[in-house]
């Protein structure tokens, strides 16, 4: 399906029947501390067999940080960005995709993190190059789409195996490069199923984001009953080659290692990892950003 409904189906759930929406939600709340519970006890299985974690699942490579959008829930949205402006030098890029290659990584690779990565003027060269390293690897990204030509989007499409559009707009009309893109989608079918449209609100509650979300700073926010699969599954590489916590630590608050003096493999098992993931085992209370967190990642 090229258009995801399934945030009309909540905004509609979450406006007419409240309660219900809510019990989804919590319901949606225990299910999740089931499986992390479950998932981070296999983990811990493994290492005491191995003596150390498996490699992360996926990776996400955040060339730029910056963003366009102003959504409200955002933390680095352009009226909200902290950040020093950060692109990552291509000798850098290149030195991460071969490390993953030594490495026999195997998992997914994001162009993207917390940012807009079509603000990159590279960023198509740079699925290329990630393709030619890394050819068998998943390779995906997300964008608002708000940058996208037909010209741009069938460059990138040369190298992407999954675009993900996540079109904002109150009224969940499509934006016009949105409806660009979808109506070429629409008649070249080749594209169907690489291609998915995400409806989403600008202004919208999400996750507090660590407790970074604007617009859910003042609330008393709840800390999750389990652990998180994050530290054990996701790598992710702001521009400067520094290694955030998750793709929640949008502002980079917590750096677990410099992969331009280290390298991928020595941070993953390194010391900073170790340490976090022995703490978020027991419980997110220790770690002041995870607990405030409630993405249900």
């Amino acid at each position: 399906m090229l258009i995801n409904y399934e945030n009309i189906i909540k905004y509609y759930f979450k406006s007419h029947f409240p309660r219900i929406h809510k019990w989804r939600e919590e319901f949606k709340r225990k299910k999740y501390e089931k499986r992390v519970s479950r998932t981070v006890a296999n983990y811990c299985d493994l290492y005491q067999t191995e003596g150390q974690y498996p490699l992360f699942k996926t990776v996400e490579i955040e060339t730029i940080n910056r963003c366009n959008s102003t959504c409200s829930f955002c933390p680095v949205n352009k009226n909200a960005d902290t950040r020093a402006f950060k692109i990552m030098e291509q000798e850098l890029f290149i030195s991460i995709l071969q490390q993953l290659k030594a490495l026999n990584y195997s998992g997914t690779i994001g162009l993207y993190s917390n940012n807009e990565p079509f603000l990159d003027e590279r960023i198509i060269e740079l699925a290329q190059i990630t393709k030619e390293y890394l050819p068998n690897n998943f390779l995906y990204l997300y964008t608002n789409g708000t940058l996208l030509t037909l010209e741009k989007f069938l460059g990138m499409m040369k190298y992407l195996d999954k675009m993900y559009i996540d079109n904002y707009n109150d009224n969940l009309k499509l934006n016009a490069p949105a409806k660009l893109i979808h109506d070429y989608c629409q008649d070249n079918k080749l594209y169907l199923d690489k291609v998915r449209i995400r409806l989403r609100k600008l202004n919208d509650i999400l996750s507090t984001r660590g407790g970074q979300a604007p617009n859910r700073k003042q609330e008393q926010i709840s800390t999750l009953n389990c652990s998180c699969l994050l530290p054990f599954r996701q790598m992710v590489i702001r521009p400067d080659g520094k290694i955030s916590l998750c793709c929640n630590d949008a502002l980079g608050t917590m750096t677990l290692g410099d992969l331009t003096k280290e390298s991928v493999g020595d941070v993953w098992h390194g010391e900073n990892y170790r340490a976090i993931r022995e703490k978020i085992i027991q419980g997110r209370h220790d770690i002041a950003l995870c607990r405030g967190c409630d993405s249900l990642l």
